[in-house]
């Protein structure tokens, strides 16, 4: 019974391991999706001889999912340094 019980919950950690890996792979191709239409908003951006106001919000929208998913990949630890870090930093980045 007890060896019954030990593998149920052997199982269940591998079941969650393999879906939290699986989680941390589609968190990874969505930042990479994410910067690539980053960088194409940025090359519009640039090649346009005018900012349209669309082309700017859609770049800091994109900016921030990038920044969003960056913050779900980090550890818990990793991710309070890193707000606290921007609490502290200059508002235009520098």
């Amino acid at each position: 019974m007890a060896r019954h019980l030990l593998h149920s919950v052997a199982m269940k950690r591998s079941a969650e391991v393999v879906t939290d890996m699986m989680t941390l792979a589609r968190l990874h191709a969505a930042l990479d999706s994410v910067t690539d239409t980053e960088q194409m908003i940025a090359q519009i951006y640039e090649s346009s001889g005018i900012s349209p106001p669309t082309v700017v919000r859609v770049g800091e929208l994109v900016a921030e999912a990038r920044e969003l998913l960056r913050s779900l990949l980090v550890t818990p630890k990793t991710r309070h340094d890193v707000r606290m870090a921007s609490m502290h930093r200059d508002p235009d980045g520098w």
